[in-house]
């Protein structure tokens, strides 16, 4: 298909739209075409008349880890409003025909121009990386707060679309876990909007409530007014006043019939009989179970969480051009095998004296990358993240010699000291490091596929250390960005 409108100069041909110096690539369906295809367009215009395919690709394209995919423009077209707040959040504007796209380019520009801005280094921990992706969306679509939503679909009833599109619909926990952290580290404050109540055993809140025999558990109960006859002061269940003729009450303890309530009798409170133990009681239990794991819990041990209105402080507002400084990596410095960066940059330049002094010697610096290792650490979640990292620091040390040395200041990153070999060797003792953790990851993560990238340089005796380490990760990460 290719059609031309002269007065608006819009070029159209087989999905690509072309005006001026933009270009844009009509999204209709899936075809076999991956999103990572789509990196060279300034924006995307995607066919909407399929909510549930429109929801999927906006999701796919916001839940990215490389910017230029998460901050991709987008525009629907035949787009009909509905009631789905992640949809709505996560696009940037709707047509109604490509004639339209003209007006389009100025939004189009200052998202790109403010992209330009964001910072690219390395983050230390998972909730760096993800809350600094969060924030550079906010920064180039100039939002300022993060509201919830109600949903159905989300584990807790409220999902915040820009964040929640991160995590799986059973992680919804962890969206709230983020916030935590990031009030904590002082880029959001709270503005209160609601409460839940969570399962103290998933996190989950879909529950359901039951009123609960207190000698049974069973939920099996008949209630009914409890009657006090005011003449002769006989109190009892509305059943005993009943009779198999008429309607009207009779005291048995008296006879006598009870007329009007307030002068005859009163109704001070209702008696609970049990019909699973035949227990009868005044007051019953409340238990909450949880849909999603069975547990069956006292409410007054469930887990209350607060949902908010999280506003950008102005650290929050900063981070996206000047980066999110924050504690070294929890937990780097204790796994065995391993020493923290203070550490590693002091024994480094010992290293560049050891080997200035005696050209004979050698020492290389090899970094590896990876890249999606927040994605497999949000799945294994926080209790079992530095499990997972000292496994891989002793799969590192089982294939390099006692004499280097690591550093995992930050998860994304590993630096290896590899002493006393040459340049060659360090590759080859690099590339095994890389093959053997590949294969682990594989088969012991549900075949989850690293995508790591390595260098190996020697240790300079010029370059201050922390010079020569910062301008090789900024070489390593930028050339697969």
């Amino acid at each position: 298909m290719s059609t031309t409108t002269k007065q608006n100069r819009i070029e159209f041909k087989d999905n690509v739209l072309q005006y001026n110096t933009f270009s844009f690539y009509l999204f209709e369906s899936f075809g076999g075409l991956k999103i990572e295809h789509l990196n060279d367009y300034s924006a995307i215009v995607l066919e909407a008349n399929d909510p549930d395919f429109t929801k999927l690709i906006l999701k796919r394209f916001r839940s990215h880890n490389n910017p230029e995919f998460y901050l991709k423009p987008i525009f629907l077209i035949n787009y009909k409003t509905i009631n789905d707040p992640v949809t709505e959040s996560l696009h940037d504007g709707v047509i109604a025909s490509y004639d339209q796209i003209p007006e389009k380019v100025n939004d189009i520009q200052q998202i790109l121009t403010l992209s330009t801005h964001i910072d690219h280094s390395p983050s230390s921990n998972f909730e760096v990386f993800l809350m600094k992706k969060i924030l550079n969306y906010m920064y180039t679509r100039e939002l300022r707060s993060l509201k919830p939503f109600p949903d159905v679909n989300s584990v807790i009833g409220f999902t915040y679309p820009i964040v929640s599109v991160n995590f799986e619909t059973h992680e919804e926990t962890k969206v709230l876990d983020l916030f935590d952290w990031a009030q904590k580290e002082n880029l959001v404050w709270p503005d209160f909007y609601d409460r839940v109540y969570l399962c103290n055993g998933c996190g989950s809140g879909h529950l359901s409530y039951r009123e609960i025999c207190p000698s049974c558990d069973s939920a099996n109960m008949k209630s009914e007014d409890l009657i006090h006859h005011f003449p002769c002061g006989f109190i009892g269940p509305i059943s005993d006043f009943k009779n198999q003729i008429d309607s009207v009450l009779n005291c048995p303890k008296c006879s006598k019939s009870l007329r009007h309530i307030g002068v005859d009798y009163d109704k001070p409170s209702i008696i609970n009989h049990c019909q699973n133990c035949n227990e009868v009681f005044q007051d019953y239990l409340v238990k909450a179970r949880c849909v999603n794991c069975g547990v069956d819990a006292d409410v007054q041990y469930l887990v209350s969480k607060n949902i908010n209105v999280y506003k950008l402080t102005k650290k929050g507002r900063s981070a996206s051009s000047s980066g999110i400084f924050t504690s070294e990596y929890i937990g780097a410095e204790e796994v065995f095998g391993s020493v923290n960066s203070r550490t590693f940059n002091t024994m480094m330049h010992y290293e560049q004296e050891r080997i200035k002094n005696n050209t004979s010697l050698s020492t290389n610096i090899a970094l590896l990358h990876i890249e999606n290792i927040f994605d497999l650490l949000r799945k294994l979640g926080k209790s079992k993240e530095k499990v997972f990292i000292a496994e891989l620091v002793q799969l590192i040390r089982e294939n390099i010699t006692p004499a280097d040395f690591i550093n995992i200041s930050n998860p994304s990153l590993i630096v290896i000291c590899i002493n006393d070999t040459t340049e060659a060797k360090a590759q080859t003792a690099m590339m095994k490091v890389y093959d053997k953790i590949e294969e682990m990851v594989f088969n012991n993560f549900n075949k989850f596929q690293l995508e790591m990238h390595y260098k190996v340089v020697p240790l300079s005796t010029t370059v201050p250390f922390e010079k020569q380490l910062l301008d090789l990760t900024k070489s390593l990460t930028e050339q697969h960005d």
